[in-house]
């Protein structure tokens, strides 16, 4: 009995962070109310207040439960590093092409970007800045590394700063989330993205 009660306790609590990150994607988190959630939820709001101290805890439970596509980014393997210029090329891509990826398949990370994205009316909650923030400069971060390595190899052309080509990848990237974000379905992130980032690319690295 009491594990069936404590199942139903984590239902009504899934419940409710998914319609909160509904009506914070559609709304903003500052122009959302308590209220909303429960209703939206189909709880009453003493049911959200049991969970969920405010808005400020909801939107910290969703921030934590919610993997955002820069997170999926990790740093190049040191064998992939070390490898040809046409190797580091083609594992950057895939590496720029991983959070599109990710976006394009996660309805809950599509929903907190919304929260977080520039056009959003809840971005005033310091929260949001430092996690935006955080995983930005940690993608930016693997961009910048793996390019530092290719320029140290003498794969890029002659003239290319790595840090500005890493700035480059990563503006690209982030560039094609938002348009993506303000029109989904209209074309094919991932896909798209890989072939942006092929272009780009080419004219970056050597041969």
């Amino acid at each position: 009995m009491a594990r069936r009660t404590q199942e139903q306790a984590q239902a009504t609590r899934q419940r409710i962070l998914e319609s909160a990150a509904q009506l914070f994607a559609e709304r903003g988190w500052a122009h959302s109310a308590m209220q909303e959630v429960a209703h939206r939820a189909g709880v009453t709001r003493g049911a959200v207040y049991w969970h969920f101290r405010d808005q400020s805890d909801l939107l910290e439970a969703l921030l934590d439960e919610t993997q955002l596509p820069w997170q999926v980014v990790r740093p190049l393997p040191s064998a992939v590093q070390a490898g040809s210029p046409l190797a580091l090329r083609q594992a950057l891509v895939r590496l720029g092409t991983a959070p599109l990826a990710w976006l394009e398949a996660s309805v809950p990370a599509q929903r907190l970007l919304c929260i977080l994205g520039p056009w959003s009316v809840g971005q005033g909650h310091q929260r949001l800045v430092e996690v935006q923030q955080a995983h930005r400069q940690a993608g930016l971060l693997c961009f910048q590394n793996a390019l530092a390595q290719a320029a140290a190899q003498g794969a890029l052309r002659p003239g290319i700063e790595p840090a500005v080509a890493a700035l480059g990848v990563f503006a690209l990237v982030e560039g094609l989330m938002q348009q993506w974000l303000r029109q989904p379905g209209a074309f094919g992130l991932a896909t798209v993205g890989a072939s942006a980032l092929q272009t780009h690319l080419a004219g970056v690295f050597v041969g």
